[in-house]
Protein backbone atom coordinates (compact mmCIF):
# COMPACT_ATOMS: atom_id res chain seq x y z
CA UNK A 1 0.00 0.00 0.00
CA UNK A 2 2.83 2.34 0.88
CA UNK A 3 4.46 1.67 -2.51
CA UNK A 4 1.21 2.55 -4.30
CA UNK A 5 1.07 5.88 -2.47
CA UNK A 6 4.66 6.63 -3.47
CA UNK A 7 3.92 5.82 -7.10
CA UNK A 8 0.85 8.05 -7.02
CA UNK A 9 2.84 10.93 -5.54
CA UNK A 10 5.61 10.57 -8.14
CA UNK A 11 2.99 10.54 -10.89
CA UNK A 12 1.46 13.76 -9.58
CA UNK A 13 4.86 15.42 -9.49
CA UNK A 14 5.56 14.31 -13.05
CA UNK A 15 2.24 15.62 -14.31
CA UNK A 16 2.68 18.97 -12.61
CA UNK A 17 3.40 21.67 -15.17
CA UNK A 18 2.68 19.48 -18.21
CA UNK A 19 -0.15 21.76 -19.40
CA UNK A 20 0.39 25.28 -20.73
CA UNK A 21 -2.40 27.70 -21.58
CA UNK A 22 -0.08 30.17 -23.32
CA UNK A 23 -0.97 30.94 -26.96
CA UNK A 24 1.29 29.33 -29.55
CA UNK A 25 4.04 31.72 -30.61
CA UNK A 26 4.17 32.82 -34.22
CA UNK A 27 6.61 35.47 -35.39
CA UNK A 28 4.74 38.49 -36.82
CA UNK A 29 5.11 39.18 -40.53
CA UNK A 30 7.75 41.67 -41.57
CA UNK A 31 6.05 45.09 -41.82
CA UNK A 32 8.59 46.25 -44.44
CA UNK A 33 9.43 45.36 -48.07
CA UNK A 34 11.16 42.03 -48.69
CA UNK A 35 14.37 43.63 -49.91
CA UNK A 36 16.27 46.91 -50.03
CA UNK A 37 16.78 48.83 -53.26
CA UNK A 38 20.52 48.35 -53.11
CA UNK A 39 21.36 47.31 -56.68
CA UNK A 40 22.40 50.84 -57.62
CA UNK A 41 25.17 50.66 -55.02
CA UNK A 42 27.10 48.03 -57.04
CA UNK A 43 27.53 45.93 -53.92
CA UNK A 44 29.17 42.53 -53.97
CA UNK A 45 28.31 39.25 -52.26
CA UNK A 46 29.60 38.78 -48.74
CA UNK A 47 29.02 36.74 -45.60
CA UNK A 48 26.46 37.71 -42.97
CA UNK A 49 27.09 40.86 -41.01
CA UNK A 50 26.45 39.00 -37.76
CA UNK A 51 29.80 37.23 -38.27
CA UNK A 52 31.70 40.49 -38.75
CA UNK A 53 33.37 41.92 -35.68
CA UNK A 54 34.41 45.51 -35.16
CA UNK A 55 38.10 44.54 -35.14
CA UNK A 56 37.90 43.51 -38.81
CA UNK A 57 35.71 46.46 -39.82
CA UNK A 58 37.83 49.24 -38.31
CA UNK A 59 41.30 49.44 -39.83
CA UNK A 60 43.02 52.13 -37.78
CA UNK A 61 45.17 50.60 -34.99
CA UNK A 62 44.67 53.67 -32.81
CA UNK A 63 40.89 53.52 -33.27
CA UNK A 64 40.86 49.82 -32.35
CA UNK A 65 42.80 50.64 -29.21
CA UNK A 66 40.34 53.36 -28.22
CA UNK A 67 37.34 51.06 -28.81
CA UNK A 68 38.95 48.32 -26.73
CA UNK A 69 39.39 50.82 -23.89
CA UNK A 70 35.74 51.83 -24.10
CA UNK A 71 34.56 48.22 -23.84
CA UNK A 72 36.38 48.04 -20.52
CA UNK A 73 35.55 51.43 -19.04
CA UNK A 74 32.27 52.59 -20.60
CA UNK A 75 29.60 53.08 -17.93
CA UNK A 76 26.66 52.18 -20.19
CA UNK A 77 28.20 48.77 -20.88
CA UNK A 78 28.76 48.18 -17.18
CA UNK A 79 25.12 49.04 -16.50
CA UNK A 80 23.96 46.67 -19.25
CA UNK A 81 26.06 43.84 -17.77
CA UNK A 82 24.51 44.43 -14.35
CA UNK A 83 21.03 44.35 -15.88
CA UNK A 84 21.80 40.93 -17.36
CA UNK A 85 22.90 39.70 -13.93
CA UNK A 86 19.75 41.21 -12.42
CA UNK A 87 17.53 39.45 -14.98
CA UNK A 88 19.30 36.14 -14.31
CA UNK A 89 18.71 36.47 -10.57
CA UNK A 90 15.05 37.38 -11.13
CA UNK A 91 14.58 34.34 -13.37
CA UNK A 92 16.16 32.05 -10.75
CA UNK A 93 13.88 33.55 -8.10
CA UNK A 94 10.68 32.93 -10.09
CA UNK A 95 11.75 29.52 -11.37
CA UNK A 96 12.42 28.31 -7.82
CA UNK A 97 8.65 28.48 -7.15
CA UNK A 98 8.15 25.46 -9.44
CA UNK A 99 10.01 23.11 -7.11
CA UNK A 100 9.20 21.71 -3.65
CA UNK A 101 10.09 23.96 -0.74
CA UNK A 102 11.57 22.07 2.23
CA UNK A 103 12.38 23.85 5.49
CA UNK A 104 13.75 22.59 8.78
CA UNK A 105 13.34 24.04 12.25
CA UNK A 106 14.40 23.35 15.82
CA UNK A 107 13.85 24.98 19.16
CA UNK A 108 14.36 24.45 22.86
CA UNK A 109 12.07 25.70 25.65
CA UNK A 110 13.13 26.17 29.26
CA UNK A 111 10.52 26.97 31.93
CA UNK A 112 10.33 27.18 35.73
CA UNK A 113 9.09 29.22 38.70
CA UNK A 114 10.68 32.06 40.68
CA UNK A 115 10.61 30.30 44.06
CA UNK A 116 13.48 28.15 45.21
CA UNK A 117 11.35 24.99 45.32
CA UNK A 118 10.44 24.99 41.61
CA UNK A 119 12.35 22.99 39.07
CA UNK A 120 13.32 23.85 35.53
CA UNK A 121 11.74 21.82 32.75
CA UNK A 122 13.15 21.32 29.29
CA UNK A 123 11.29 20.81 26.03
CA UNK A 124 13.10 20.15 22.72
CA UNK A 125 11.56 19.91 19.29
CA UNK A 126 12.67 19.50 15.67
CA UNK A 127 10.65 19.55 12.51
CA UNK A 128 10.60 19.64 8.72
CA UNK A 129 7.94 21.26 6.54
CA UNK A 130 7.27 20.55 2.85
CA UNK A 131 5.20 22.65 0.47
CA UNK A 132 4.66 22.14 -3.24
CA UNK A 133 2.17 23.42 -5.82
CA UNK A 134 1.11 20.95 -8.51
CA UNK A 135 1.29 23.15 -11.60
CA UNK A 136 -1.30 21.27 -13.68
CA UNK A 137 -2.29 24.34 -15.71
CA UNK A 138 1.18 25.82 -16.18
CA UNK A 139 0.83 28.98 -14.11
CA UNK A 140 4.26 28.67 -12.51
CA UNK A 141 5.77 27.28 -15.69
CA UNK A 142 4.58 30.28 -17.73
CA UNK A 143 5.73 32.74 -15.08
CA UNK A 144 9.16 31.10 -15.22
CA UNK A 145 9.10 31.13 -19.04
CA UNK A 146 8.29 34.85 -19.07
CA UNK A 147 11.23 35.64 -16.80
CA UNK A 148 13.52 33.44 -18.86
CA UNK A 149 12.57 35.32 -22.02
CA UNK A 150 13.22 38.62 -20.23
CA UNK A 151 16.63 37.30 -19.27
CA UNK A 152 17.35 36.43 -22.92
CA UNK A 153 16.08 39.90 -23.88
CA UNK A 154 18.52 41.50 -21.41
CA UNK A 155 21.38 39.64 -23.08
CA UNK A 156 20.35 41.05 -26.45
CA UNK A 157 20.02 44.50 -24.90
CA UNK A 158 23.61 44.18 -23.69
CA UNK A 159 24.72 43.33 -27.22
CA UNK A 160 22.79 46.31 -28.58
CA UNK A 161 24.55 48.58 -26.07
CA UNK A 162 27.86 47.02 -27.16
CA UNK A 163 27.16 47.95 -30.79
CA UNK A 164 26.02 51.43 -29.82
CA UNK A 165 29.14 52.04 -27.72
CA UNK A 166 31.43 50.88 -30.54
CA UNK A 167 29.58 53.12 -33.00
CA UNK A 168 29.57 56.16 -30.71
CA UNK A 169 33.26 55.78 -29.88
CA UNK A 170 34.20 55.40 -33.54
CA UNK A 171 32.15 58.44 -34.55
CA UNK A 172 33.55 60.55 -31.70
CA UNK A 173 37.08 59.46 -32.60
CA UNK A 174 36.56 60.37 -36.25
CA UNK A 175 35.02 63.68 -35.29
CA UNK A 176 38.19 64.45 -33.33
CA UNK A 177 40.30 63.39 -36.32
CA UNK A 178 38.24 65.57 -38.64
CA UNK A 179 38.62 68.56 -36.32
CA UNK A 180 42.39 67.97 -36.24
CA UNK A 181 42.43 67.88 -40.04
CA UNK A 182 40.41 71.11 -40.21
CA UNK A 183 42.87 72.73 -37.81
CA UNK A 184 45.80 71.59 -39.96
CA UNK A 185 44.14 73.07 -43.06
CA UNK A 186 43.62 76.34 -41.21
CA UNK A 187 47.27 76.39 -40.08
CA UNK A 188 48.43 75.71 -43.63
CA UNK A 189 46.19 78.48 -44.93
CA UNK A 190 47.67 80.88 -42.38
CA UNK A 191 51.19 80.06 -43.60
CA UNK A 192 50.11 80.68 -47.19
CA UNK A 193 48.48 83.98 -46.26
CA UNK A 194 51.61 85.08 -44.38
CA UNK A 195 53.79 84.27 -47.39
CA UNK A 196 51.39 86.25 -49.59
CA UNK A 197 51.53 89.17 -47.18
CA UNK A 198 55.33 89.25 -47.25
CA UNK A 199 55.24 89.09 -51.04
CA UNK A 200 52.75 91.96 -51.28
CA UNK A 201 54.76 93.92 -48.75
CA UNK A 202 57.88 93.67 -50.92
CA UNK A 203 55.95 94.71 -54.02
CA UNK A 204 54.44 97.65 -52.16
CA UNK A 205 57.88 98.89 -51.13
CA UNK A 206 59.07 99.03 -54.71
CA UNK A 207 55.79 100.53 -55.93
CA UNK A 208 54.44 97.47 -57.75
CA UNK A 209 51.47 97.08 -55.40
CA UNK A 210 49.16 99.23 -53.32
CA UNK A 211 48.49 99.70 -49.62
CA UNK A 212 44.95 98.48 -50.27
CA UNK A 213 46.27 95.11 -51.42
CA UNK A 214 48.57 94.99 -48.39
CA UNK A 215 45.66 95.60 -45.99
CA UNK A 216 43.59 93.00 -47.79
CA UNK A 217 46.39 90.49 -47.29
CA UNK A 218 46.61 91.46 -43.61
CA UNK A 219 42.86 90.94 -43.21
CA UNK A 220 43.18 87.46 -44.69
CA UNK A 221 45.78 86.59 -42.05
CA UNK A 222 43.51 87.73 -39.21
CA UNK A 223 40.60 85.76 -40.66
CA UNK A 224 42.77 82.63 -40.69
CA UNK A 225 43.85 83.22 -37.08
CA UNK A 226 40.22 83.56 -36.04
CA UNK A 227 39.40 80.27 -37.77
CA UNK A 228 42.34 78.57 -36.05
CA UNK A 229 41.10 79.70 -32.62
CA UNK A 230 37.66 78.36 -33.47
CA UNK A 231 39.07 74.98 -34.60
CA UNK A 232 41.15 74.67 -31.44
CA UNK A 233 38.04 75.12 -29.32
CA UNK A 234 36.18 72.51 -31.39
CA UNK A 235 39.10 70.11 -31.04
CA UNK A 236 39.07 70.48 -27.26
CA UNK A 237 35.33 69.78 -27.17
CA UNK A 238 35.70 66.78 -29.49
CA UNK A 239 38.40 65.35 -27.27
CA UNK A 240 36.22 65.83 -24.17
CA UNK A 241 33.30 64.06 -25.87
CA UNK A 242 35.55 61.13 -26.83
CA UNK A 243 36.89 60.83 -23.29
CA UNK A 244 33.35 60.74 -21.92
CA UNK A 245 32.10 57.97 -24.19
CA UNK A 246 35.26 55.90 -23.67
CA UNK A 247 35.34 56.42 -19.92
CA UNK A 248 39.09 57.09 -19.98
CA UNK A 249 41.06 60.33 -19.98
CA UNK A 250 44.32 59.12 -21.50
CA UNK A 251 43.72 58.26 -25.13
CA UNK A 252 45.99 57.58 -28.10
CA UNK A 253 45.87 60.12 -30.93
CA UNK A 254 45.68 59.35 -34.64
CA UNK A 255 49.02 60.24 -36.30
CA UNK A 256 48.68 63.42 -38.34
CA UNK A 257 50.64 61.84 -41.20
CA UNK A 258 48.46 58.69 -41.26
CA UNK A 259 46.75 58.19 -44.61
CA UNK A 260 45.22 54.80 -43.79
CA UNK A 261 41.49 54.35 -44.35
CA UNK A 262 39.95 54.20 -40.85
CA UNK A 263 37.04 51.91 -41.82
CA UNK A 264 36.46 49.23 -44.44
CA UNK A 265 33.60 49.52 -46.89
CA UNK A 266 30.56 47.39 -46.10
CA UNK A 267 29.98 44.82 -48.86
CA UNK A 268 26.52 43.35 -49.37
CA UNK A 269 24.61 41.36 -51.98
CA UNK A 270 23.03 43.42 -54.76
CA UNK A 271 19.53 42.23 -53.81
CA UNK A 272 19.69 42.52 -50.03
CA UNK A 273 16.83 40.80 -48.17
CA UNK A 274 15.24 42.68 -45.29
CA UNK A 275 15.40 39.43 -43.27
CA UNK A 276 18.95 40.48 -42.39
CA UNK A 277 17.36 42.86 -39.88
CA UNK A 278 16.18 39.92 -37.77
CA UNK A 279 19.75 39.40 -36.55
CA UNK A 280 19.91 42.85 -34.94
CA UNK A 281 20.12 42.53 -31.14
CA UNK A 282 17.44 45.17 -30.50
CA UNK A 283 14.99 43.30 -32.74
CA UNK A 284 15.84 39.95 -31.15
CA UNK A 285 15.30 41.64 -27.78
CA UNK A 286 11.85 42.84 -28.86
CA UNK A 287 10.97 39.34 -30.05
CA UNK A 288 12.04 37.83 -26.72
CA UNK A 289 9.80 40.31 -24.91
CA UNK A 290 7.01 39.30 -27.27
CA UNK A 291 7.52 35.66 -26.22
CA UNK A 292 7.47 36.76 -22.59
CA UNK A 293 4.11 38.43 -23.25
CA UNK A 294 2.73 35.14 -24.58
CA UNK A 295 3.88 33.36 -21.42
CA UNK A 296 2.23 36.04 -19.27
CA UNK A 297 -1.06 35.35 -21.04
CA UNK A 298 -0.68 31.64 -20.18
CA UNK A 299 -0.10 32.47 -16.52
CA UNK A 300 -3.13 34.78 -16.48
CA UNK A 301 -5.32 32.10 -18.05
CA UNK A 302 -4.17 29.52 -15.52
CA UNK A 303 -5.48 31.74 -12.72
CA UNK A 304 -9.04 30.83 -13.79
CA UNK A 305 -8.45 27.17 -12.93
CA UNK A 306 -8.09 25.41 -9.57
CA UNK A 307 -4.69 25.33 -7.92
CA UNK A 308 -3.56 22.24 -6.02
CA UNK A 309 -0.91 22.47 -3.34
CA UNK A 310 0.56 19.87 -1.02
CA UNK A 311 1.84 20.69 2.44
CA UNK A 312 3.21 18.35 5.02
CA UNK A 313 5.32 18.36 8.11
CA UNK A 314 7.09 16.00 10.48
CA UNK A 315 7.93 17.06 14.04
CA UNK A 316 9.42 15.49 17.09
CA UNK A 317 9.43 16.79 20.66
CA UNK A 318 10.82 15.50 23.92
CA UNK A 319 12.06 16.66 27.28
CA UNK A 320 15.20 14.62 26.74
CA UNK A 321 17.58 15.22 23.85
CA UNK A 322 18.49 11.52 23.72
CA UNK A 323 14.91 10.52 22.87
CA UNK A 324 14.14 13.46 20.59
CA UNK A 325 14.34 11.39 17.42
CA UNK A 326 12.43 8.33 18.73
CA UNK A 327 9.37 7.43 16.70
CA UNK A 328 7.22 7.60 19.80
CA UNK A 329 7.91 11.32 20.14
CA UNK A 330 7.18 12.20 16.54
CA UNK A 331 4.12 13.48 14.68
CA UNK A 332 3.44 13.98 10.98
CA UNK A 333 0.72 15.53 8.85
CA UNK A 334 -0.05 15.72 5.12
CA UNK A 335 -2.53 18.33 3.82
CA UNK A 336 -3.59 18.39 0.15
CA UNK A 337 -5.29 21.69 -0.67
CA UNK A 338 -7.42 22.66 -3.66
CA UNK A 339 -8.20 26.35 -4.23
CA UNK A 340 -11.01 27.06 -6.71
CA UNK A 341 -11.60 30.65 -7.91
CA UNK A 342 -15.31 31.44 -7.58
CA UNK A 343 -15.65 35.21 -7.29
CA UNK A 344 -12.83 37.73 -7.29
CA UNK A 345 -14.58 40.89 -8.44
CA UNK A 346 -13.19 40.54 -11.98
CA UNK A 347 -9.56 40.49 -10.88
CA UNK A 348 -8.56 37.46 -12.98
CA UNK A 349 -10.42 38.78 -16.04
CA UNK A 350 -8.73 42.17 -15.71
CA UNK A 351 -5.34 40.51 -15.25
CA UNK A 352 -5.85 38.49 -18.43
CA UNK A 353 -6.95 41.57 -20.35
CA UNK A 354 -3.87 43.42 -19.11
CA UNK A 355 -1.60 40.57 -20.25
CA UNK A 356 -3.24 40.49 -23.69
CA UNK A 357 -2.98 44.27 -24.13
CA UNK A 358 0.69 44.24 -23.14
CA UNK A 359 1.32 41.40 -25.59
CA UNK A 360 -0.31 43.46 -28.36
CA UNK A 361 1.86 46.43 -27.38
CA UNK A 362 4.90 44.15 -27.64
CA UNK A 363 3.87 43.27 -31.20
CA UNK A 364 3.61 46.98 -32.07
CA UNK A 365 7.02 47.65 -30.51
CA UNK A 366 8.52 44.73 -32.44
CA UNK A 367 7.14 46.02 -35.74
CA UNK A 368 8.26 49.58 -34.99
CA UNK A 369 11.81 48.42 -34.32
CA UNK A 370 11.88 46.58 -37.63
CA UNK A 371 10.57 49.62 -39.49
CA UNK A 372 13.13 51.90 -37.83
CA UNK A 373 15.91 49.45 -38.63
CA UNK A 374 14.76 49.24 -42.26
CA UNK A 375 14.84 53.04 -42.50
CA UNK A 376 18.35 53.20 -41.02
CA UNK A 377 19.70 50.70 -43.56
CA UNK A 378 17.81 52.29 -46.46
CA UNK A 379 19.09 55.76 -45.51
CA UNK A 380 22.69 54.57 -45.31
CA UNK A 381 22.42 52.80 -48.67
CA UNK A 382 20.87 55.82 -50.37
CA UNK A 383 23.54 58.15 -48.97
CA UNK A 384 26.42 55.92 -50.04
CA UNK A 385 26.31 56.79 -53.74
CA UNK A 386 25.36 60.40 -53.08
CA UNK A 387 28.35 61.04 -50.82
CA UNK A 388 30.76 59.24 -53.16
CA UNK A 389 29.61 61.37 -56.10
CA UNK A 390 29.91 64.57 -54.06
CA UNK A 391 33.45 63.65 -53.00
CA UNK A 392 34.53 63.10 -56.61
CA UNK A 393 32.91 66.35 -57.70
CA UNK A 394 34.54 68.22 -54.82
CA UNK A 395 37.96 66.82 -55.75
CA UNK A 396 37.53 67.99 -59.32
CA UNK A 397 36.41 71.38 -58.07
CA UNK A 398 39.44 71.59 -55.78
CA UNK A 399 41.78 70.77 -58.67
CA UNK A 400 40.09 73.45 -60.75
CA UNK A 401 40.54 76.03 -57.97
CA UNK A 402 44.24 75.19 -57.63
CA UNK A 403 44.69 75.71 -61.36
CA UNK A 404 42.73 78.96 -61.15
CA UNK A 405 44.93 80.22 -58.32
CA UNK A 406 48.14 79.50 -60.23
CA UNK A 407 46.86 81.37 -63.28
CA UNK A 408 45.57 84.24 -61.15
CA UNK A 409 49.02 84.70 -59.62
CA UNK A 410 50.54 84.94 -63.12
CA UNK A 411 47.93 87.47 -64.18
CA UNK A 412 48.50 89.50 -61.03
CA UNK A 413 52.26 89.55 -61.62
CA UNK A 414 51.56 90.95 -65.07
CA UNK A 415 49.14 93.55 -63.66
CA UNK A 416 46.12 92.08 -65.43
CA UNK A 417 44.00 91.61 -62.25
CA UNK A 418 43.84 93.04 -58.75
CA UNK A 419 45.00 91.22 -55.64
CA UNK A 420 41.39 91.07 -54.45
CA UNK A 421 40.70 88.39 -57.05
CA UNK A 422 43.59 86.31 -55.72
CA UNK A 423 42.21 86.67 -52.19
CA UNK A 424 38.78 85.51 -53.32
CA UNK A 425 40.32 82.46 -54.99
CA UNK A 426 42.36 81.61 -51.91
CA UNK A 427 39.30 81.89 -49.66
CA UNK A 428 37.32 79.66 -51.99
CA UNK A 429 40.17 77.16 -52.12
CA UNK A 430 40.39 77.10 -48.32
CA UNK A 431 36.63 76.53 -48.01
CA UNK A 432 36.76 73.77 -50.65
CA UNK A 433 39.43 71.90 -48.69
CA UNK A 434 37.32 72.14 -45.53
CA UNK A 435 34.28 70.85 -47.43
CA UNK A 436 36.21 67.88 -48.82
CA UNK A 437 37.34 66.97 -45.31
CA UNK A 438 33.73 67.12 -44.10
CA UNK A 439 32.54 64.94 -46.97
CA UNK A 440 35.14 62.28 -46.22
CA UNK A 441 34.02 62.35 -42.60
CA UNK A 442 30.38 61.97 -43.67
CA UNK A 443 31.34 58.98 -45.82
CA UNK A 444 33.06 57.24 -42.90
CA UNK A 445 30.16 57.94 -40.54
CA UNK A 446 27.70 56.60 -43.10
CA UNK A 447 29.65 53.35 -43.39
CA UNK A 448 29.62 53.00 -39.60
CA UNK A 449 25.88 53.65 -39.55
CA UNK A 450 25.31 51.00 -42.22
CA UNK A 451 27.54 48.51 -40.40
CA UNK A 452 25.71 48.98 -37.09
CA UNK A 453 22.25 49.14 -38.68
CA UNK A 454 22.82 45.67 -40.09
CA UNK A 455 23.66 44.29 -36.65
CA UNK A 456 27.43 44.05 -37.05
CA UNK A 457 30.03 45.04 -34.52
CA UNK A 458 29.40 43.04 -31.37
CA UNK A 459 31.31 39.88 -32.34
CA UNK A 460 34.81 40.06 -30.89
Amino acid sequence: MCKLKNVALITLLALAGCTSLAPGYQRPDMPVPNSFSASRNALVESTGMEDTGWRSFFLSPQLKQVIALSLTHNQDLRTASLKVAEAAAQYSLIDAERYPQLNGSSNATYSGGFDSQSTTTHQYSVGMALSFELDFFGRLKNMSEAEQQRFFASQQAQRAVHILVVSNVAQSYMNRSRTEAQLNIANQALLNYQRSYRFIEQRTRVGNSTLLALEQARGQIETARSDIAKRRGELSQANNALQLVVGQYSLPAEPVTSAAQPVSMVTLPANLSSDILLQRPDIVEAERLLMAGNANIGAARAAFFPSISLTGSATGSSTDLSSLFDSASGLWNFIPKISIPIFDGGKNRANLSLAEIRQQMSVVTYEQKIQNAFKQVADALSLRDSIAQRIEAQRRYLNSLQTTLRRANVLYDNGAISYLEILDTERTLFSARQTLTDLKYDQQINEINLFTALGGGWVE
